[in-house]
């Protein structure tokens, strides 16, 4: 597909990062099937709260569902990134524990423990010790489409989790909401896809002008505090470079200063502010503010809003303007996006040192 596009964003992609970003509106339909097919076995007792067990693009998607329905829920939603949960998450709450491998250590971690507290439990992966173990307890587990990196799958994860909360009854069905964002994001493929030249490109010129600058995502907390970091995930495992999210208003009382000294950066730097309708007018004055302020001191700014549409469809898109602009940053750089040689490694080295 990528052989006749443009220089160089026809070449280096051996693995089919760019197709894996064009298919997510097929992501989210094939969950919305898979979802009919499989409904999620909820227990009879309304949880006191979802405590979601995950890393990675598992965990961004619980995050994404949290900010998506931060004013609908009426009861929490605790995403867990470690080894152990916190004292809260005990009988009387219901643990989800997601892992696109099912073999995803942390997660695996927290699930003996939430077999030792009594915590009732349903999962979510492709297979792997976490499926197993489920089949062998009685655990209902809904099955994800597998073949992918996970950080390429957000999209098979999200949607199931929408679809725990409306089955909770925390939230009315989110089927219509996804289709409008897959409807959106079909859109912006035609606008920022591969097969888009550089020059009518958004995603592709603001890859050329970020190459080789220090990156800084910024927004505001409420809104989409989850999808910095993921732009921020994607640039690091897509692109292999290092980048920074913070969010406001909390930037504003600590790391602001850091910008106070101009040219203590080691290298030119860029920010990246991602807005939306929604954000409160004193987040909206403060982002602008911290834009203008970091501009002074000699960054580049760029900033790209979530656009129109409901919620759901302006945090889709949000994410895959980042997921484009972090293949493009990788292509430009002369990378394979997909490879994540360093994360390889770090697993082989810890699993010897436990010998």
């Amino acid at each position: 597909m990528t052989a006749a596009l443009e220089p160089p964003y026809g070449e280096r992609d051996a693995s089919g990062m760019a197709g894996r970003i064009d298919a997510q509106p097929e992501q989210i339909e094939e969950a919305l099937e898979r979802g009919a097919r499989e409904p999620w076995p909820v227990p009879a007792q309304p949880p006191a709260l979802l405590a979601v067990g995950a890393m990675g693009g598992s965990a961004i998607a619980a995050d994404l569902t949290a900010a998506l329905h931060r004013d609908r829920l009426p009861r929490p939603l605790l995403v867990v990134r470690d080894y152990r949960w916190p004292a809260c998450v005990g009988a009387d709450a219901l643990a989800l524990l997601c892992s696109y491998s099912g073999n995803t250590e942390e997660t695996l971690a927290l699930f003996a423990e939430a077999v030792r507290r009594k915590v009732p439990m349903l999962a979510l992966a492709t297979g792997g010790r976490l499926a197993e173990e489920c089949r062998a307890r009685g655990i209902g587990c809904g099955s994800l489409a597998g073949g992918s990196p996970p950080r390429a799958a957000v999209f098979w994860s999200w949607v199931p989790i929408t679809r725990l909360l409306h089955a909770l009854g925390w939230i009315p069905d989110p089927a219509p909401a996804w289709r409008e964002a897959a409807a959106a994001l079909r859109s912006g493929a035609r606008a920022l896809g591969p097969a888009v030249a550089e020059s009518a490109n958004a995603a592709k010129r603001a890859a050329r002008a970020l190459l080789g600058r220090a990156l800084f995502v910024y927004a505001g907390a409420e809104t989409l505090g989850p999808i910095a970091a993921r732009w921020r995930t994607q640039i690091n495992e897509n692109a292999k470079l290092l980048a920074h999210s913070a969010l406001v208003p909390e930037l504003n009382h600590n790391e602001i200063v850091g910008w106070e000294r101009p040219g203590t950066l080691h290298r030119p730097s860029a920010v990246l502010i991602l807005r939306d309708r929604e954000d409160a007018p004193e987040v909206a004055r403060r982002l602008t503010l911290t834009a203008e302020y970091a501009r002074r001191q000699g960054a580049e700014v760029h900033e790209i809003s979530s656009g129109d549409g409901g919620r759901l469809a302006r945090m889709a898109s949000l994410v895959q303007w980042g997921d484009y602009l972090s293949l493009y940053l990788a292509l430009l750089s002369g990378v394979d996006p997909t490879p994540i040689a360093s994360i390889d490694e770090f697993k082989r080295r810890l699993a010897d040192s436990r010998t």
